[in-house]
């Protein structure tokens, strides 16, 4: 795959990372309890940080990162459609709907991961991100089960 294709991937999940990141901050806001609260910031953090770790494999290729919405399409903008439900507090729907932008950014990164050699530092960093990513989804899916008990 050609260098130009592989930035855009890049700079694919940069957005995608800013947008979980936007979509956990909202969800922090909305929220009482205060373990929720603090989960949902932490990620809100590490996708930020997941972004300039992206933006870094970017410099290394020589690439441009792309800024603002110049990215075509924006992704599914899976975390601007969390607002809708964020109105009712309730926080196993919040939780599900955290959990459908999760499996998104998931299929999102599986697919970039494919494209690089597995020698590679992006690889390896996808796989990392990738990898913590489903450690969220797990975490969530045990909250999740939680509320449903209760």
């Amino acid at each position: 795959m050609e260098k130009a294709k592989k930035v855009e991937l890049l700079n694919n999940l940069i957005a995608q990372c800013y947008n979980s990141e936007k979509g956990y901050k909202n969800a922090a806001e909305q929220v009482e309890d205060k373990a929720l609260r603090k989960l949902f910031k932490g990620n809100a953090q590490q996708r930020y940080d997941f972004g300039h770790e992206i933006k870094d494999l970017i410099r290394n290729m020589n690439g441009e990162i792309e800024r603002g919405d110049t990215i075509p399409g924006k992704l599914h903008r899976t975390w601007m459609d969390l607002r809708s439900v964020l109105a009712d507090n309730d926080e196993k729907v919040i939780l599900e709907e955290v959990k459908r932008g999760e499996k998104n950014a998931l299929g999102e990164y599986q697919t970039a991961i494919e494209k690089f050699p597995e020698d590679s530092d992006a690889y390896k960093t996808l796989t990392e991100q990738r990898d913590r990513i489903k450690h969220s989804i797990e975490q969530i899916d045990r909250l999740i089960s939680t509320y449903t008990e209760a």
